[in-house]
């Protein structure tokens, strides 16, 4: 696996401090951790609305770097191999002089633990007797990753210690381009998009950490997420799409703005992008109509994830198509004149003209 972003260790340049005696089955280790992110969870994915054809889905393998705060702390848990039993609850992990390590004092009367860390560190941790513990984490928790490491299997009796920690992201980052796609070429390029809403995407949880079965347990407020505010022309076509910045539209990736949620299945009930926008006035066949304001538009995100489930630690870049035929085109009206019937329960009943 790829890794983008090491922390190298220089083992000859640490000393060996004072050490308590080991008493009463109480291990102590200095342990220093090698820290990475695995470069495969940051892959930006354009995904497609069902408005635009299938065939247009294009994947984008540019990595997003991700750095560890120096100042930010990771979490560290320890549990008995044996017995599953909690040997380290939750401990801060900081970094100092470039190097991240701990003094662990563990209660322990087994040889090994598993252990595993999570970034960025809180204080919300509850242990199960099976092992696994469940994080709780807060949105601004999810802005700042998250990420959690593998499982490493350590050996309690050691005085000195390097554990290589792999860091994977385990939230989604949700970003949108937005392109006119109205069929109908006289009723293109007069949208003018003044606010667009995220609904229904969950923005804290507990996650699991189960080893394989590692799972997020969405929590139940979703609120809606402002994206935009402003006041940008739509430009037509796909290959024309803009991305959306917080108050205008950019051709750069780097600028567009993204919301970190915890991934779950999409559902078109719950899951939509909402879109407000402004009509030019424009003239079809010949005729002169007024534009309109505060129009709106819905676009379901369903239908164009696989297994309508997001995966875990990738980005994912939508593209919305608008489209002005959809809710705005000049009615056609046809009429025609029936001779009247009355009916009534089922039967014809037949009136006297006089």
């Amino acid at each position: 696996m790829t890794l983008v972003a090491t922390a190298a260790m220089i083992f000859s340049s640490c000393t060996r401090e004072d050490r308590f005696p080991i008493e009463y089955g109480v291990y102590e280790t200095h342990t220093i951790f090698n820290i990475a992110v695995a470069g495969n969870t940051k892959v930006k994915t354009d995904m497609c609305t069902k408005f635009i054809p299938d065939d247009n889905i294009s994947f984008d393998k540019e990595n997003r770097k991700v750095f560890f705060d120096s100042e930010q702390a990771f979490g560290f848990v320890g549990i008995d191999a044996a017995t599953n039993s909690v040997l380290v609850e939750n401990m801060p992990v900081f970094e100092h002089d470039g190097v991240r390590s701990a003094d662990l004092f563990i209660n322990c009367n087994t040889d090994m633990m598993n252990a595993s860390a999570f970034y960025p560190f809180v204080s919300n941790v509850s242990h199960h007797k099976d092992g696994s513990y469940a994080i709780s984490f807060s949105p601004n928790d999810i802005s700042k990753g998250p990420l959690a490491s593998n499982a490493v299997t350590m050996e309690c009796g050691q005085e000195y210690e390097t554990v290589n920690l792999e860091f994977h992201h385990i939230s989604n980052s949700i970003g949108f381009k937005v392109c006119d796609i109205t069929v109908d070429e006289q009723l293109r390029g007069y949208m003018h998009i003044r606010k667009v809403v995220l609904h229904g995407m969950a923005t804290e949880g507990m996650f699991v950490v189960d080893g394989k079965d590692s799972h997020w347990v969405p929590n139940a407020k979703r609120p809606q997420l402002v994206i935009y505010e402003g006041d940008d022309l739509v430009r037509y076509g796909q290959e024309n799409a803009l991305f959306i910045a917080r108050d205008s539209l950019t051709a750069k990736k780097c600028k567009c703005y993204r919301n970190y949620i915890v991934p779950e299945e999409l559902k078109e009930s719950k899951h939509f992008v909402e879109i407000f926008f402004d009509v030019d006035d424009f003239v079809y066949d010949g005729v002169r109509y007024s534009g309109a304001k505060g129009m709106s538009q819905i676009i379901p995100l369903s239908g164009v994830v696989p297994d309508e489930m997001f995966e875990l630690g990738l980005q994912y870049t939508f593209v919305l198509g608008m489209n002005l035929c959809a809710v705005y085109r000049p009615i056609e009206f046809t009429a025609s004149v029936d001779e009247w019937e009355l009916m009534c329960k089922a039967h014809i009943l037949e009136f006297d003209n006089e």
